[in-house]
């Protein structure tokens, strides 16, 4: 059911819905809310501390500028 695997999603911090307690399956996925979730699946952290943003359509103050940053630095992690 759908229930089980958006709870499973909101678990493994994937989809967090809009607030504690919506998740709203018929809305529109922005653009960063969909880098957001694909930086939780590549399990990428958001970068901290950014000032300056790479994209013009993107103030530096965005709520998610760390979470773009990250999805568009090229990184390599050594485990």
């Amino acid at each position: 059911m759908a229930v089980n695997a958006i709870d499973q999603a909101s678990r493994w911090m994937i989809m967090t819905g809009n607030s504690e307690t919506t998740f709203n399956p018929d809305g529109s996925l922005t653009r960063t809310q969909a880098v957001k979730v694909l930086n939780q699946l590549f399990e990428r952290p958001a970068q901290k501390g950014i000032t300056t943003s790479t994209f013009s359509d993107v103030p530096s103050t965005h709520w998610a500028i760390g979470e773009i940053e990250a999805a568009a630095t090229e990184r390599i992690v050594k485990q």
